[in-house]
């Protein structure tokens, strides 16, 4: 298997710079339990698990938007 580079390119993630495996945590903590929590509650959803879809989301659009220059 091949491994993966850490590059260590900062992104600005919220109010802080974090690197890209950071980032990834960061990910992971915002998106994978809530989408789990979907799975095994038939489409039902706590509302803490749509505060951090929420948040993932609008961090991503910052991101994302400061990448591109907009």
């Amino acid at each position: 298997m091949t491994k993966i580079k850490k590059p260590e390119t900062l992104v600005k993630w919220g109010h802080k710079e974090v690197t890209a495996l950071e980032l990834f945590e960061e990910l992971d903590k915002l998106v994978c339990d809530p989408v789990r929590n979907l799975y095994e509650l038939d489409g039902d959803m706590y509302l803490s698990d749509y505060r951090k879809l929420c948040d993932a989301q609008w961090r991503i659009k910052v991101a994302l938007d400061k990448y591109k220059g907009e």
